[in-house]
């Protein structure tokens, strides 16, 4: 530890970290910008609810494989500044190549108009059963479904509207995953003259890939493009975010400095976030995304190639450290550790509801304002990150470690009953500030007991392994169970299942932690009394057993 006279005469960058917070700020920016709108950039480029799951089913548990091994290269080269920056250059590459990638090519939906009821008209066509809800639920966006039709040399166009309780709809059994529904979409009031029906129409929509019949073949290698771009470069980033801590915890002279300096990475991410989406608004196209995320990666690749690592450490740390999985071996048999990793483990089941299912069941009920909600959901949060931040050591000091972990399966439950209950996503704002809990104090309580109980030399790996199980295991598990929810079952009912979960995660973990407790404080009663009958051995006789039992 520095003495306050060794530390006024370091240069102020480095007095005042200066150049770390920056990192923090810029990084997280970046982070703010491209990673909330990644699941609806793949639905834009004409991927199916089912295909974007399958993608982030696999992401979280190559983030359970790699961060830890991660962790073990940057712990045993020291090299961390040039582990971080290289992942961020793959990134850069591997976004970037995500946003330029071909969108998935279908033809037009083919339909019959024939006579029907009542003089009206029906539509028969074939068509995915996503087809009647994406257009309709967009017409305050401007997207209607229009019909053209040519017969006899002529040609007849007309719009109309289709939604889910006005429509036909049957099974249709063919060979064809996408064709699966047989629609019988009824048009009043056209006018049309004496024409030999069925008449042949293509169906599309004014607003592109919402309406699409049968791909184009050969497409399957674009939507297996899309899925390998898109896990390894969000695999990248999380694994990035492990090594942010790393660094900071070998910048920095006292772990406890740590919060300070990485509350400017949740403000970048506030005010980039929100910015992205201010930007999207005027401009309506999703480069901006990609463009802000770049200048800000290659930013924080600069930054960061300044920032100063401690090479000195305690001679006999250096000779005690053991660079190797073998010297966790003795820490894992801590009943205590496997308590707090298995208490990480819920809270990654929460992330995995939260991100991407969130965004995308907010796409499906408000979609001509998803990404402004999201935009002001996510400053929001931020916010209430970066107030977390600076009181996090004051309130984990003050709760507990054990009641702060209550708390925030808590804080869970109230959030995750919130989106089931209130009924527009306007209303979702007020119960962001949660975010208090379920990231500021969760992400300062793991960091700070990882580095705490990790052997000499071993905070990284074990670093690696915390967030491997939050952001892996945990949330490709809650990713799992979420995808069977959101896409067989009902997307809204899948809030209130991971409500009860984290409600019946409080209620077992406060018995844990209530009978250790008692267990612990009857062992240090015991000791106690030990220690005052061997002080009384030494200084004379032992008093009788009936002056003991009035003792």
């Amino acid at each position: 530890m520095l003495s306050s006279s060794d530390k006024s005469q370091l240069p102020f960058l480095r007095r005042h970290h200066l150049l770390l917070k920056t990192h923090y700020f810029l990084f997280f920016s970046s982070f703010g910008i491209i990673f909330p709108i990644l699941n609806l950039t793949l639905r834009s480029h004409g991927l199916s609810n089912t295909e974007i799951s399958f993608s982030n089913f696999i992401l979280p548990f190559l983030v359970f494989f790699t961060s830890p091994l991660i962790g073990v290269i940057a712990d045993r080269s020291r090299r961390f500044i040039l582990t971080f920056n290289l992942l961020l250059l793959l990134v850069i590459l591997t976004m970037t190549t995500l946003f330029f990638l071909p969108r998935i090519q279908s033809h037009h939906i083919q339909a019959n108009l024939r006579d029907g009821p009542s003089s009206s008209y029906l539509l028969d066509f074939c068509a995915s059963q996503e087809v009647v809800s994406k257009c309709s639920s967009r017409s305050e966006c401007g997207c209607a479904y229009q019909a053209h039709c040519i017969t006899q040399n002529q040609t007849l166009n007309f719009s109309f509207t289709m939604n889910s309780y006005t429509t036909e709809r049957h099974l249709y059994e063919n060979e064809h995953v996408l064709c699966d529904i047989n629609y019988q979409v009824p048009v009043e009031n056209l006018s049309i003259g004496k024409y030999a029906f069925p008449l042949k129409c293509q169906i599309t929509c004014s607003i592109p890939h919402f309406c699409h019949g049968l791909r184009y073949d050969k497409q399957t290698i674009y939507v297996l493009l899309y899925a390998i771009f898109y896990t390894l470069g969000a695999n990248f980033l999380s694994i990035g975010n492990v090594l942010t801590a790393s660094i900071g915890f070998a910048s920095l002279p006292r772990a406890d400095l740590f919060g300070k300096q990485r509350v400017w990475g949740t403000i970048g991410f506030g005010i980039a976030a929100f910015s992205a989406s201010r930007f999207y608004e005027y401009f309506h196209s999703e480069y901006v995304y990609i463009i802000m995320f770049v200048i800000c990666a290659v930013l924080t690749i600069l930054i960061t190639c300044f920032i100063p690592i401690r090479t000195a450490e305690k001679a006999t740390e250096k000779k005690q450290a053991k660079f190797g999985l073998s010297a966790l071996i003795p820490l894992m048999k801590k009943v205590d550790v496997w308590i707090f990793l298995s208490i990480t483990f819920v809270w990654g089941m929460g992330f995995g509801c939260l991100q991407p299912y969130l965004s995308l069941y907010i796409d499906e009920i408000t979609p001509c304002h998803s990404r402004s909600i999201i935009g002001w959901m996510l400053l929001i949060a931020a916010s209430s990150e970066v107030i977390a931040f600076y009181f996090a050591r004051r309130v984990i000091q003050f709760l507990g470690s054990n009641l702060s972990s209550i708390v925030i399966f808590l804080a869970f439950t109230i959030r995750f009953g919130g989106y089931y209950f209130l009924p527009q996503p306007f209303l979702y704002l007020p119960i962001e500030i949660l975010h208090f809990f379920n990231y500021g104090i969760l992400y300062v309580l793991i960091s700070e007991k990882a580095d705490a109980i990790a052997p000499a030399g071993l905070s990284g790996t074990l670093q690696g392994i915390a967030h491997g199980i939050t952001h892996g295991l945990g949330r490709g598990v809650g990713l799992l169970v979420s995808s069977f929810i959101y896409i067989a079952i009902h997307q809204r009912l899948l809030f209130l299942v991971f409500a009860i979960i984290n409600l019946l995660a409080a209620i077992i973990y406060s018995i844990y932690f209530f009978f250790t407790r008692q267990t612990a404080n009857q062992n240090l009663s015991v000791e106690a009394n030990a220690n005052i009958i061997m002080l009384e051995a030494d200084s004379g006789p032992l008093q009788s057993s009936s002056m003991l039992n009035d003792n």
